[in-house]
């Protein structure tokens, strides 16, 4: 199949074998590793963090900027503390709400990751080494939404993934339908993938808007991703979470493949 018709059928939301996520096995990855460029990136993961706990799989988090771009962010909230500052301890409060393990967190500078993909990569492999997860999560090449810097996080952690030959499965958030028809996927590959799909559950919905409150210095942005409706509003409504889903060993094939 070509590529641009592979990517097509991606962007309608047809390509891939679809599979649920609890179908996957969860309980047999032992470890699991978020890659992500900014703190409140894991909002979008949310759902699966929650079903990996539920298997007994813990999960540690890299985050790799230090969120301090956004001119947006609100300064009554941060006060006398540093934009990162304020940042991570919204960012520690998510983790204890969805009971995640460790965070590494090496302030590359925020909007610029993708001058700093080299750096990036070393962290996430020094990493992948350290934890040895049997799955990591990170972002789809497009970054789910076109941000740069969340592309590069893909960038880094796919090269990351080379440079250590880890074997780890790799889920790659990917927007779901109805966004998919606007944004689509970046994946290439001569073998279509798994999608593995997710549709949150009441208990997950409330995690997720509870995690999204968290963020009190973001809510000017993140309101706007939800198109002004509350948290607990949209993610009733949109209760899917879509991954591109690499078992270890296509993992290992892909991530070597030429771009």
């Amino acid at each position: 199949m070509s590529g641009f018709v592979q990517a097509v059928k991606l962007r309608l939301g047809v390509e891939g074998r679809r599979r649920p996520v609890e179908a996957l096995g969860l309980a047999q990855l032992g470890r699991a590793l978020l890659v992500f460029a900014h703190m409140d990136d894991e909002i979008n993961a949310v759902g699966l963090v929650h079903r990996l706990h539920d298997a007994g799989v813990p999960t540690d988090v890299i985050v790799l900027t230090d969120g301090a771009a956004n001119p947006w962010t609100d300064a009554r909230v941060v006060g006398p503390r540093s934009h990162f500052e304020c940042r991570r301890d919204e960012l520690l409060a998510s983790m204890r709400l969805q009971r995640l393990g460790d965070v590494v967190l090496p302030a590359l500078p925020d909007s610029k990751l993708a001058q700093h993909v080299d750096e990036a990569t070393r962290v996430v492999a020094q990493e992948l080494e350290r934890r040895t997860p049997g799955l990591v999560i990170t972002f789809d090449s497009r970054g789910i939404n076109g941000h740069a810097d969340h592309m590069a996080a893909h960038r880094a952690t796919v090269k990351a993934l080379t440079a250590t030959q880890a074997r780890a499965a790799l889920a790659m958030l990917v927007p779901p339908p109805p966004f998919s028809w606007a944004l689509g996927a970046g994946f290439r590959s001569s073998t279509p993938p798994t999608v593995a799909t997710l549709s949150l559950s009441d208990e997950e919905v409330e995690l997720k808007a509870q995690v999204f409150d968290a963020y009190a210095s973001q809510q000017r942005t993140l309101r706007l991703l939800t198109g002004g409706l509350a948290p607990r509003a949209f993610f009733g409504l949109f209760r899917a979470e879509w991954y591109l889903w690499l078992t270890a060993g296509e993992a290992a094939q892909w991530h070597r493949q030429p771009r």
